[in-house]
């Protein structure tokens, strides 16, 4: 009698559990879908993110309008001009290219500084789920931005340079193209920098060093083999891509320089993320 009451409650009891997990509701969000979200929704809710993007927008076209009204001026005096404006409008990201490193460091560093790492890593428990979807959000607004940033720096070169500025479709949307690429791999490095340091100032100093300082530096020294380095980095590349030159090299050697760059950086970020606490 005993042994049958023990097996009718305990079959009892797990079709009481069975039916409890039926009703329940699944939980949803999880994984990389529900981090993405997550870091989507963290990004958007700061006014920092839309006044970088802002600034950005504006230091691009301001440049852009500089660089065609010198080509414009150099034109006139007889000066040849042979670049299409998309290509003159391309040198507008060196100076334009640093909203988005701010951009693109805050959304990491600003974490640690204000402490609210410790949530974020709480709710995401897996730290390289985490950087890579904090570094898929950067990435993918910082190369939206790019492209949209390059269509009226182009439009506004053009209308500056005048009979000079004429250019295809096929030049605007290469430009814009190569813009999204260039700025999508300064926000990988940014946040992978960002992850090393863990510090707004050194990671964006660092990176100026890197996209500024250094190409110039390393050009003008005068060791041949310094300046055929210089030609790797990511300023240089940037510029291959934005423009469509084949010199110093083509664009398929510029893109994988630039995933070289961008991926050691991520790598850089994973593994200090890893072994320190947050």
């Amino acid at each position: 009698m005993t042994t049958t009451t023990t097996t009718t409650t305990t079959t009892t009891t797990a079709a009481a559990e069975a039916l409890a997990e039926h009703a329940a509701p699944r939980r949803s969000g999880g994984g990389l879908r529900g981090a993405l979200a997550f870091e989507w929704t963290k990004l958007f809710s700061v006014r920092a993110t839309w006044w970088n993007l802002a600034i950005g927008l504006l230091l691009t076209v301001g440049f852009a309008t500089i660089v065609g009204m010198s080509a414009s001026a150099s034109a006139a005096k007889g000066v040849d001009v042979a670049s299409p404006a998309p290509h003159a409008a391309a040198q507008a990201f060196l100076i334009s290219q640093l909203a988005v490193i701010v951009f693109a460091t805050l959304a990491l560093t600003s974490e640690y500084s204000g402490g609210s790492i410790r949530t974020t890593l709480q709710s995401v428990p897996s730290r390289g789920r985490m950087l890579l979807s904090k570094t898929g959000v950067v990435a993918g607004v910082a190369a939206v931005a790019g492209f949209v940033f390059s269509v009226p720096a182009s439009l506004t070169t053009a209308a500056f340079m005048g009979e000079y500025g004429a250019y295809t479709a096929g030049d605007l949307f290469a430009t814009a193209l190569g813009a999204s690429v260039y700025l999508g791999a300064l926000a990988v490095m940014s946040v992978g920098i960002g992850a090393v340091l863990r510090s707004a100032a050194g990671t964006i100093t660092t990176l100026i060093m890197i996209v500024l300082a250094l190409p110039q530096l390393m050009t003008v020294i005068g060791a041949k083999w310094l300046a055929t380095a210089g030609e790797y980095m990511p300023t240089v590349a940037g510029t291959v891509l934005m423009t469509q030159d084949t010199e110093p090299y083509g664009t398929g050697t510029a893109l994988l320089v630039l995933l070289l760059w961008a991926l050691a950086a991520a790598t850089a970020g994973h593994t200090v993320l890893r072994r320190r606490d947050a």
